[in-house]
């Protein structure tokens, strides 16, 4: 109790400490709903409160010096306001623009978010059928507590228990020392959201060497003893709007993240940094790794299809969804598997402890919901999920490759791809696939994962030589004793695929796609200087998603897309229709489509000749680019 009552101590001090020494905005609500206030308004409105505080102090007179003056500063004050009010977007553009002038690229970039960020939820008066700020709260949390308890994990806690008493934990102390904090407070980044203990984490990247030293301190008595005080364990969720433009009334619309201490957060990157927990089927999953994209994982499936459909075999993929798989996870058998890759002991037993014991509310606009325990799911938007979860269904995807059933290449075996929970599942016959289902559904079952059947679909991609062609139709394919559907389109990781192979649908995606995103910034920065808007077309438009991965399209389409391009830079710019491409993009200093095209296909054969993956280098060996 006294070591707690210390430690509490410390982090009241570099709260203190951190509060007086580093600078901070404190917005007021003026200041968010104003434009151009600090500028225009401020002074004249400190003065016409002063003024009225005088006023009042004398007695309120009708008549006299001090009324005189508080009618004048008033009538000053509210013409500055209404100036700001009737030029409010020019003061925004003007904002911007003076944020870019002074090669302020932190400031510029906090202008256009608040300019273009309108939090969507704030408008949300009612969501799964509840209203008020303290009703909507507390249905959040009744919602997310049934989603965090869906697992009966008790057999599994005690199993996990027996293991860990015979390992002699004691033994395999794991010290932490300054250079372990040191790297950890350096992978931090500024300007984060602080936690329930309202530390930033600027506090520690600030920090004098003294306090990397109590850390140490700290941390290796949180190893030594696999326990962490409640203060620390305590995190708030936050529900967000998933698509601003879908229904905010619905739950399923929203997505938490999870607000935890700053000091949680450098913990969890110690922790991080002392993880060795590797193996070879690694490689089918392109998620959460640094050196690995979508657009990896998409041209790898791409690739793959090509080879069979070129030798004259059909491709049969599964493309498989979860049901929560985050939220899912039976954390129990997750140290279990931890403690089987060789995970130091006493770090598994205390994510053990904490896991365990966390305490989480839920916050709804101003409004925090009571505390509850979780049993399941790893925390959404934690430094350790992404690890502990790709860990957790390393068995799923070894089971699949082990089979040695479904599509290879040489010997290399291409039957599942993952990209975090997002899984398909390749193989050149119906049965092979049929068998490739029944393996993830029996390994599915075994960590408590749920397959949404209604999302879980099938495609047949077809042999280019049509008298190869075996059948048109075949029998649906069934998981958990449900058919699946077949579709002839599917959006895998934001890339339209069709049983054709061909990518002309994928580019009216990128056309209906450039053009939203320009009609937002004409919109929204209509008025801001040829120099900003130059910053914001380069940042939002001259990113052609996948584009490197269009192989077989009709020229018609990318034409449209061409033609699309240079309209764009027209209605964004404030060009006439008729005024010439070469002297706009000229004067602009943009790049020609062709030119666009040619730098998005030269940086994706790049990134695939460089990649560090072991399929995508042996794909690179065998063809090339």
């Amino acid at each position: 109790m006294p070591l707690i009552n210390t430690m509490m101590l410390f982090f009241s001090a570099i709260n203190l400490a951190a509060n007086n020494s580093i600078p901070s905005v404190r917005y007021n609500r003026c200041d968010l709903s104003v434009p151009g206030w600090n500028e225009f308004v401020k002074d004249k409105h400190e003065l016409s409160r002063q003024a009225f505080l005088d006023w009042v102090a004398v007695g309120k007179p009708h008549v006299g010096l001090e009324v005189t003056l508080m009618r004048k500063t008033r009538a000053s004050f509210k013409l500055a306001l209404r100036y700001c009010r009737q030029h409010e977007d020019q003061l925004r553009a003007d904002s911007c623009a003076n944020s870019l002038e002074s090669k302020d690229p932190r400031k510029f970039w906090d202008n256009v978010y608040k300019v273009s960020n309108s939090k969507a939820n704030k408008y949300a008066t009612t969501v799964g059928g509840v209203s008020g700020d303290r009703d909507i709260s507390n249905m959040w949390k009744q919602h997310f507590e049934q989603l965090y308890n869906s697992i009966d994990c008790i057999n599994d806690e005690s199993i996990f228990k027996h293991r860990l008493s015979n390992l002699g934990i004691e033994s395999a102390l794991s010290i932490i020392n300054t250079s372990d904090i040191a790297i950890a407070v350096h992978q931090q980044k500024k300007g984060k959201a602080v936690g329930p203990d309202g530390i930033a984490m600027e506090a520690f990247m600030t920090g004098s060497s003294k306090l990397l030293v109590h850390l140490a301190i700290l941390f290796t008595m949180f190893t030594k003893h696999q326990y962490v005080p409640g203060k620390l364990m305590q995190s708030i969720i936050i529900p967000l709007v998933k698509c601003k433009g879908g229904d905010l009334t619905d739950v399923n619309n929203y997505r938490a993240i999870t607000l935890s201490n700053s000091v949680t957060k450098l913990f969890e990157s110690v922790i991080l940094n002392k993880f060795q927990s590797s193996s070879d089927v690694d490689a089918y999953q392109f998620g959460f790794k640094k050196g690995h994209s979508t657009a990896q994982s998409t041209s790898l499936l791409k690739r793959t299809v090509d080879y069979y459909r070129q030798k004259g075999s059909h491709v049969f993929a599964c493309f498989v969804d979860f049901k929560k798989a985050f939220d899912r996870v039976n954390y129990w058998k997750l140290f279990r598997k931890l403690l089987d890759d060789g995970i130091n002991a006493n770090i598994v037993a205390l994510l053990a402890f904490w896991y365990s014991h966390q305490e989480v509310s839920v916050r709804w606009r101003n409004v925090i919901s009571d505390s509850f325990s979780i049993k399941n799911g790893t925390r959404q938007g934690g430094i350790l999920s992404p690890v502990l979860f790709t860990r957790y269904i390393r068995e799923l995807l070894q089971a699949i490759v082990d089979t040695r059933i479904g599509c290879n290449i040489a010997g290399v075996m291409v039957n599942v791809l993952a990209y975090a929970d997002d899984i398909v599942l390749l193989a050149p016959s119906w049965v092979a696939l049929q068998f490739l289902i029944d393996i993830l559904d029996f390994n599915i079952n075994q960590i408590d994962i749920v397959c949404n059947i209604s999302k879980t679909v099938c495609m047949v991609f077809k042999p280019i030589c049509r008298h190869k062609v075996v059948c048109d139709k075949f029998p649906a394919f069934m998981l958990s004793g449900q058919c699946l559907q077949f579709i002839d389109e599917f959006k895998y990781l934001g890339h339209i695929l069709n049983n054709n192979c061909t990518d002309d649908n994928d580019i009216k995606r990128e056309i209906r796609n450039l053009y939203a995103r320009t009609n937002v910034l004409k919109k929204r920065f209509s008025k801001c200087s040829i120099d900003v808007k130059l910053m914001l077309f380069k940042s939002f438009c001259l990113c052609l998603y996948d584009s490197a991965l269009w192989t077989t399209f009709n020229s018609g389409s990318l034409d449209r897309l061409k033609a699309c391009y240079n309209k764009c830079i027209k209605i964004f710019f404030g060009y006439l229709r008729t005024h010439s491409v070469t002297n706009m993009l000229s004067d602009l200093g943009l790049p020609t489509f062709v030119e666009l095209l040619d730098k998005c296909r030269l940086s994706f054969c790049f990134q695939w000749q460089t990649s560090i993956n072991p399929i995508v280098q042996f794909m690179v060996n065998v063809f090339g680019n």
